[in-house]
């Protein structure tokens, strides 16, 4: 059984739209290897075993992202039968603050702009990630 405290991120609108930014994030990071050379070359030099990973967590997320975009019953109804999804949606929710952070702290160097909350840090995102940090991992 999923705990209660996941299922409640889905309710709501806010929460939920940063899952789904989250989780379109990384597809794009992982979908974005193959369109540099660099990128080309990295996925080649990997072991064939980490290949199939990466390629496995690429098909993953696809699906997670067509499951976050349904209707509500359906993620739901996905989204309760297990925490292989959750576990990726944490990940994916980490990836995105990170990198966030980093954005705004080049904005920061680079045109002496001020931290931004909503990037830097979005109370949100972190609300989210404290509820995946907590409960993510079946006991």
């Amino acid at each position: 059984m999923i705990n209660s405290e996941l299922m409640k991120l889905l309710e709501s609108i806010d929460i939920l739209d940063a899952i789904r930014d989250s989780v379109r994030y990384q597809l794009q990071k992982i979908q974005g290897i193959g369109k540099t050379s660099e990128g080309r070359d990295w996925y080649q030099e990997l072991p064939q075993i980490i290949k199939e990973k990466f390629d496995n967590y690429k098909t993953d997320y696809e699906h997670l992202s067509f499951v976050l975009n349904s209707d509500q019953g359906k993620i739901v109804s996905e989204m309760s039968k297990g925490y292989y999804y959750w576990r990726l949606i944490r990940s994916a929710c980490t990836t995105y603050r990170n990198d966030l952070i980093d954005y705004d702290q080049q904005l920061l160097q680079e045109f002496n702009l001020k931290e931004t909350d909503a990037i830097s840090d979005n109370e949100v995102l972190n609300r989210c990630i404290g509820v995946l940090e907590q409960h993510v991992v079946e006991k």
